[in-house]
């Protein structure tokens, strides 16, 4: 990825003029590695996203909107208590390291003014927020403590003191000169290869320079030879130094990221779709947002769908069993035919018998009753009987449990498809409440089980009549019985899971454009969205109706007609 230490500098220079002077205004923190400084600048309140996550490390200006939880964690206490109020007095980079500090004047519990750092380590997995005592250098606390267990050389712990990572020994991009970098690449260039000419360039000047990551060295090797790299990268740094920046994010053919940098990538960008953007902060937050490897609402989705598939996998298996179940309940009229035979010949039975062969007067077949010899034939024959009836009264509740299981099935299985639709935390977090109040997952305290939120379905335009799509079963119920009225027209994806769709058509006549167009979408919002030729049943709402005690979205209805469409995405 293209975060390396050149774009953390550059974000530093830009954040050490935007900051200079500004409040902290408040502090939240989304995730677990994630903390958002509000901040009012001389441009007005921005939001500042430091990132320790492994997958979407690094320090910008974000202009997403992100769900904060309801109890805030101990690491954003503590910052609230340290530097909420407080005015940002520095941002300086180390080196070319992507490490920055961010030096904070705040108001101390006594009313004196204290000096505290923020730091900011974005280094891939070696990620970490750490928040120290600038006059004394130990550490208030980090968002991941890393104890002598998991690294002997550097501890970062409350009260130790705040130690660099281990330097590299590579040359500082801002500060070294063209001949000692010079000096320095032909030193790289000599050891990775038998002669300087057939060394790679790329690898050369990524141990040279400090902050170079492999698709900035990739770029610059394209661009010259090992004699003229010095000179290249001293004018690099003058345009970069001055300014002219143009971030960039690098698009495969399918939309997905490959690579984000603040300098044109010309090797990859004739292969890429290119997406360009004024500022720094936007190319980041479209990369990681449109990275599925990074996408906070896709890998929450995945914990939900986790969750939902855990509690399917259980669903399943009781469904095999109770078909099992019912199999072996299918003997019971064998039973009956053992008592019926074994009464009419039980002048037949000896005392001590295990078994009996008689005549069935059914077929004229020979059949042998098993005996328990500690019971006469009479009793042996009850016992039969009781077991018949045993077996035909467990038939019929195990056909009852199963209906209610296939229903279950059914149920859970509509919500795994809703589930990767969703495009915001609000939509998942709908869809979690749901399972909550359904009684599938456990709420965090009682008002999660009875919070309601107001239903705000997706809404198209199809052929100037407006088409309403659920984003969950709980809004799938709501467009249906509340919000459609008898004459408009309803749509769902033929044996496939997806979402209801209404035609608000109010009692007006609609012609093939209308019916095929609302098709396309009730095709894309389902599990169908990939395929081709999807079959989509459609018919008036006042045919659909609502079985007493089902769940949420699940309905029946009949005079139906069938479309096969290819789906289409409404937006």
């Amino acid at each position: 990825m293209g975060y390396d230490g050149i774009f953390a500098g550059v974000i530093a220079r830009q954040l050490a003029e935007a900051l200079a002077g500004s409040r902290i205004e408040k502090v939240t923190q989304p995730e677990p590695d994630q903390i958002i400084l509000q901040v009012n600048t001389v441009e007005g309140r921005r939001k500042l996203l430091l990132s320790a996550s492994p997958r979407s490390a690094g320090v910008w200006f974000t202009e997403l909107t992100y769900e904060n939880p309801q109890v805030a964690p101990n690491f954003c206490m503590l910052l609230r208590k340290h530097i909420q109020g407080g005015r940002i007095s520095a941002v300086t980079q180390i080196e070319t390291e992507r490490i920055i500090y961010f030096d904070i004047d705040a108001i101390g519990e006594m009313g004196y003014t204290v000096s505290r750092r923020l730091i900011a380590e974005s280094m891939g997995k070696h990620s970490n927020l750490i928040l120290i005592d600038r006059e004394s250098g130990k550490i208030l606390d980090s968002i991941k403590r890393i104890s002598i267990d998991v690294n002997r050389y550097r501890q970062i712990l409350p009260g130790l003191n705040y130690v660099l990572p281990p330097s590299q020994g590579k040359l500082d991009f801002w500060q070294a000169s063209e001949e000692e970098i010079a000096g320095r690449l032909n030193e790289n260039l000599a050891k990775n290869g038998e002669n300087v000419q057939e060394a790679p360039l790329d690898k050369a000047i990524m141990n040279t320079v400090q902050g170079l990551g492999p698709a900035a060295a990739a770029e610059l090797a394209e661009l010259g030879t090992a004699e003229s790299m010095p000179a290249i990268i001293i004018k690099l740094r003058s345009l970069l130094t001055d300014g002219s920046i143009s971030p960039a994010v690098y698009c495969s053919e399918d939309g997905t990221p490959r690579e984000v940098h603040i300098f044109p990538l010309k090797g990859i960008e004739a292969s890429c779709t290119v997406e360009r953007f004024d500022r720094p902060g936007q190319a980041l937050d479209y990369f990681y947002s449109h990275r599925r490897e990074s996408n906070r609402v896709v890998q929450r989705g995945e914990t939900l769908t986790h969750s939902v598939n855990a509690l399917l996998d259980k669903q399943l298996l009781k469904k095999q069993r109770l078909l099992e179940d019912i199999k072996k309940s299918e003997n019971a009229d064998i039973l009956r035919l053992k008592g019926e035979l074994l009464t009419a010949n039980i002048h037949l039975v000896k005392p001590g018998d295990k078994s009996v062969k008689v005549i069935s007067y059914y077929d004229g077949s020979e059949v042998t009753i098993e005996l328990d010899e500690r019971f006469s034939a009479a009793k042996n024959a009850q016992n039969y009987y009781k077991k018949y009836g045993k077996a035909k009264t467990a038939k019929k509740e195990k056909m009852v449990q199963l209906e209610t299981c296939n229903g279950e099935i059914d149920y859970l299985e509509s919500v795994l498809s809703m589930i990767p639709l969703t495009e915001s935390y609000e939509e998942l977090e709908l869809i979690r409440t749901e399972l909550i109040q359904q009684g599938y997952l456990r709420g965090r305290k009682a008002a999660d089980r009875k919070k309601t939120v107001k239903p705000k379905p997706r809404r198209f335009d199809v052929c100037g009549y407006e088409l309403l799509v659920g984003r969950n079963n709980t809004e799938n119920d709501y467009i249906t019985f509340k919000l459609g009225g008898k004459q408009d027209i309803w749509f769902h994806t033929k044996d496939i899971h997806g979402s209801h769709c209404v035609l608000l058509t109010g009692g007006a006549e609609v012609g093939e454009e209308e019916i095929f167009g609302a098709a396309a979408i009730a095709a894309w919002f389902s599990k169908g969205q990939t395929g081709e030729n999807v079959p989509v049943d459609y018919v008036p709402l006042r045919y659909v109706h609502k079985p007493n005690g089902a769940k949420p979205g699940m309905v029946i209805f009949t005079n139906n007609r069938t479309v096969w469409v290819n789906p289409k995405n409404p937006e």
